[in-house]
């Protein structure tokens, strides 16, 4: 493993080839994952307590410009405000001097785990009312697993695919029901009921390593782009 170097105070003309860019943190929070991300690259560190972030973007302005750097991977500890502004920092750069982001990766730790992070959720980093838009979804997937953890639900921890299945066809019923009675309350409480047990066939597919409910509704989204080519060729997605 190369050394580890402060990026601020290292000439820019010594940059090249392909680089970690870490935070003070990574390296303790999982030694596996930095050693692992490390291999190959040469490796700089970045502290916001010591430099202010006006010189992380400058120097990586500077560095992408020279076009000496093959590839970027950033390294960060979630949670931490002084840290998610790193790859904020780096992105803003690379797509100042025209840098291919093609070429940059974003890792972050999370509860010690490693996570690979997109450079579109690093954007969405920036608009916290879309965040806030999501939070609702993500917090009934939290629910889901926690009623199904070892600590959860008796009930729901014995959940299969086909039991759910039978709540859903109820569930369905319900909701034309709430329709044909205009109960607009009601249907608002049966969807909820429906999405919950969609929800929760996603865990139960996680859990048997099938895949996750992230996986079904980026499927999804997909194929409904795929049907409606007219509909979505002139069209930018923002997710």
């Amino acid at each position: 493993m190369s050394p580890v170097r402060d990026l601020i105070t290292v000439n820019v003309n010594m940059f090249s080839g392909d680089i970690l860019l870490t935070c003070t943190y990574a390296p303790d929070v999982n030694p596996e994952a930095y050693s692992r991300l490390s291999a190959g690259r040469s490796i700089y560190s970045y502290c916001p307590e010591l430099h202010h972030l006006d010189k992380l973007g400058f120097k990586m302005c500077t560095i992408f410009r020279l076009d000496r750097v093959s590839s970027v991977t950033v390294l960060t500890k979630d949670g931490s405000p002084h840290s998610m502004q790193i790859p904020l920092m780096v992105q803003e750069a690379a797509e100042d001097v025209g840098f291919e982001k093609s070429c940059i990766s974003y890792f972050c730790l999370e509860g010690g785990e490693l996570h690979e992070i997109s450079d579109l959720t690093v954007r969405k980093a920036r608009h916290y009312s879309e965040i806030e838009a999501l939070l609702p979804f993500a917090q009934i997937d939290r629910v889901a697993e926690v009623l199904r953890g070892e600590d959860g639900c008796p009930n729901d921890r014995a959940e299969t695919f086909e039991t759910v299945v039978d709540h859903l066809r109820e569930e369905v019923e319900e909701i034309a029901a709430a329709i044909e009675s205009g109960d607009g309350a009601n249907l608002i409480e049966e969807i909820g009921d429906v999405m919950f047990n969609l929800v929760l066939l996603g865990r139960i597919l996680k859990e048997q390593g099938q895949g996750s409910l992230s996986d079904v509704a980026r499927l999804a989204a997909r194929k409904m782009v795929d049907r409606h080519p007219k509909v979505f060729e002139s069209r930018t997605l923002k997710y």
